[in-house]
């Protein structure tokens, strides 16, 4: 893959479709100047890596801001305590209790498809991370989609899904966690329709849109009994989840991961991850619009 460089940064793209590490910016103090190349970047290569950051919470959640309305998670006991629009992941335990959300999404997903509004874009950053094991995975969906078979595309077109936060065929699944949520909660994160297939609302590429996560909830295909549902949604899974599609990272401290939910999904791999290998991970997601 060929470096390019812009007046602020050098974008080293890493995966076959995607995925790209930015030099040359300390994003504490010069996102102001190279705001423009930073998006640009976003847009054209969907998951970007800033390493050896140094970033305040406060910092952190500034730079959240630059890509629209932080929106905290539905979950709120492990909100950061002063900016609830951080949401912190750990599998560290203080005064015994646990200080984050020890096993989040370790599944593909995108976030926030559950709501009528889903995420723009989710930021991550590293504030420690294990030696070994903690990973994320990524998945290109707008490349998915263009390597589906045109008679396939033809058949999506127009489809919708319905969409259910924490909804799961498998009730034993152990973060299928319906049950750890308050009745507000419940209420807050109803049914949901949207297209099998999105465009994108900047670049105006299409993507798949449907995802086999927990958290995603999908439920079926609208339209279509189970049966018929469950075979496309199948197919559409397998196909998604094929190796050339994929970018695995590994963190390091001060990593800073931001990336497109619109056009990608994700995958964390804290479920394996063993309780002497600490990772700890501020978050934060933006309000996107409306999928069409």
């Amino acid at each position: 893959m060929n470096t390019t460089h812009t007046a602020a940064l050098a974008v080293h793209p890493r995966g076959e479709f995607f995925f790209a590490d930015i030099a040359g910016i300390n994003l504490a103090t010069d996102l102001h100047s190279a705001w423009d190349d930073v998006h640009a970047a976003y847009l054209d290569h969907k998951v970007l890596c800033f390493h050896d950051q140094a970033l305040s919470a406060r910092q952190f959640h500034e730079l959240g801001e630059r890509f629209g309305k932080v929106e905290p998670h539905t979950v709120t006991m492990y909100h950061h305590e002063e900016f609830a629009g951080i949401t912190v992941l750990s599998n560290r335990t203080e005064l015994g209790r646990p200080k984050g959300i020890r096993d989040a999404g370790s599944h593909w997903h995108s976030d926030y498809s559950y709501k009528p509004v889903p995420a723009n874009v989710t930021l991550l950053y590293a504030i420690e991370v294990p030696e070994e094991g903690g990973d994320t995975m990524f998945i290109d969906l707008a490349a998915a989609y263009r390597a589906l078979p045109e008679d396939t595309k033809q058949r999506l077109d127009g489809l919708q899904a319905l969409h259910h936060y924490r909804h799961t065929k498998d009730r034993d699944h152990p973060e299928g966690r319906w049950r750890i949520l308050d009745e507000a909660q419940r209420r807050a994160t109803p049914e949901v329709v949207h297209p099998v297939v999105r465009t994108h609302p900047e670049t105006g590429a299409k993507s798949i849109y449907v995802f086999p996560g927990l958290s995603s909830g999908v439920r079926r295909v609208v339209g279509m009994d189970d049966a018929a549902s469950d075979a496309l949604l199948a197919s559409l899974f397998e196909h998604c989840t094929a190796q050339r599609f994929q970018y695995r990272h590994k963190w390091r401290a001060g990593d800073l991961l931001l990336w497109d939910n619109r056009c990608t999904m994700h995958h964390a791999t804290t479920d394996v991850l063993p309780a002497d290998q600490h990772r700890t991970i501020y978050r934060i997601n933006t309000m996107g619009s409306r999928p069409v």
